[in-house]
């Protein structure tokens, strides 16, 4: 059977030592250390048989050389889902205790630092049904280690807020580095510390959250199976806390990457189950989060009532929504971004003429800071008017795009850069869809 990497090439025509060359030419531009040509030639032969996974280093490098998504190459999160795997990842064993150690904890921060995730995306989906029926564990040993004030539990959390806020205006790998850093000072503090059992419970709710962030962060930067890993700690870490919104927040981040580079009907799933979880205790504005993710999974899934209803259900709960109950993690959610997600779902379901007035809008007062997000947003607009074959005013917005995702250093605006490319192709007689090739070619 022909593996993706495989039909990358061959669509080429090219041979393995012209693939090599090529991963080679695209090292040196970067500055990117890289095997020699014999060693590479060895390696790819050995991804392309799906004898291993080729590390993220060179999946990066690979996405540049093809063209294509990680998803595309059979790098996306879909590579986790091994419905034969015997082993249960230690997650779907720690969920169902009734009494944490300090063993546990110790697993939990190990777990952070597994550059290869352990977990399949089975395990996952079995622990966050787990999650739902399981009860709170109960912390033991925590009388043990030094004493700390509530100032500090205090600052850990302050650091979270402004971490995520930081994460607006910075690339993923960049937040990555820091977060990860964040993640190891705070489980050690719950691995060493004398806590109460509030501050206990605050740590971990702090852990969770910046487990999440490093989902989300690391899955920007193409790094899917670490976004897994992070997401699995955090499910445990939001789970001791009794945190059922946050828990449902991180399964539904999950489920959003999964939509984008795997089975968008198992990331469905994953995005019901989150909501079904929380929805009993999450704020109303929480509730509209998790049904968004829901809706986008519909929309990739193709399901357009499903999604209709999803949508709906999102207006709903927005509005009635109260700020001052909601957790500090759905600060972003607005009537811009609920417009936004409603246009992209429509595009995704070629609806162009009901996307287009929402992204349009939603885009014409957005904050030029954001870059990433602008870059992100406005090339589904672009998409809509090659649907609506507004070819010059697609390219124009392209253009844009093009210019902002040199700034935003980002793996999912990579991604929709080459999906215009590739819609653009077809138009490639008409001079503004041309221009936009080469300048996308010589980027």
């Amino acid at each position: 059977m022909t593996t993706p990497l495989q039909a990358a090439r061959h669509a080429r025509g090219w041979s393995q030592v012209r693939a090599v060359s090529g991963l080679m030419d695209i090292a040196r531009k970067k500055e990117m250390r890289v095997a020699s040509a014999a060693s590479l030639k060895t390696q790819l032969s050995r991804w392309e048989n799906g004898q291993v996974t080729p590390d993220d280093y060179y999946q990066r490098l690979l996405c540049e050389l093809y063209k294509a998504t990680p998803g595309e190459l059979g790098f996306g999160i879909q590579d986790l889902w091994d419905g034969s795997s015997k082993e249960r990842s230690p997650g779907t064993a720690i969920i169902a205790k009734r009494e944490w150690t300090r063993d546990d904890l110790r697993s939990l921060s190990a777990s952070f630092d597994n550059t290869i995730s352990r977990s399949v995306l089975a395990d996952i989906e079995m622990l966050a049904h787990e999650w739902i029926a399981a009860d709170t564990p109960q912390l033991v040993e925590l009388s043990a280690g030094r004493r700390i004030g509530d100032s500090l539990v205090e600052t850990t959390e302050h650091r979270v807020i402004q971490l995520r806020r930081a994460d607006d205006y910075m690339s993923g790998r960049t937040s990555h580095t820091l977060v990860h850093q964040e993640l190891q000072a705070t489980t050690k503090l719950l691995d060493e510390a004398t806590l109460t059992e509030d501050q206990t419970r605050r740590l971990l709710t702090a852990t969770g959250e910046l487990a999440q962030l490093a989902a989300w962060v690391t899955a920007d930067a193409g790094l899917y199976k670490q976004a897994a890993s992070y997401a699995e700690g955090g499910i445990l870490a939001a789970h001791a806390a009794d945190n059922a919104p946050l828990a449902g927040n991180i399964i539904s981040t999950l489920s959003y990457q999964l939509a984008n580079t795997g089975n968008p009907r198992q990331a469905a799933m994953l995005a019901r189950t989150a909501y079904a979880g929380a929805r009993h205790s999450a704020t109303a504005a929480t509730k509209a989060l998790l049904l968004e993710r829901v809706a986008w999974a519909d929309a990739k899934s193709g399901d357009l009532v499903s999604c209709e209803r999803a949508l709906g259900q999102v207006e709903e709960n927005f509005d009635h929504s109260k700020p001052e109950d909601d957790p500090d993690w759905v600060y972003w959610l607005n009537r811009e971004e609920i417009d936004v997600m409603a246009g992209r779902c429509f595009t995704e379901l070629k609806q162009p003429a009901r996307a287009e007035p929402l992204l349009r809008t939603a885009t014409s007062g957005y904050d030029n800071a954001l870059v990433r997000e602008n870059a992100l947003y406005l090339s589904w607009l672009a998409e809509d008017y090659i649907l609506l074959n507004e070819i010059e005013l697609a390219a124009g917005i392209a253009t844009r795009v093009l210019e902002l995702g040199s700034r935003a250093d980002s793996a999912r605006t990579d991604e929709r850069l080459r999906h215009l490319a590739r819609l653009f192709r077809r138009y490639k007689d008409v001079q503004s869809a041309a221009d936009f090739l080469d300048r996308y070619k010589g980027r």
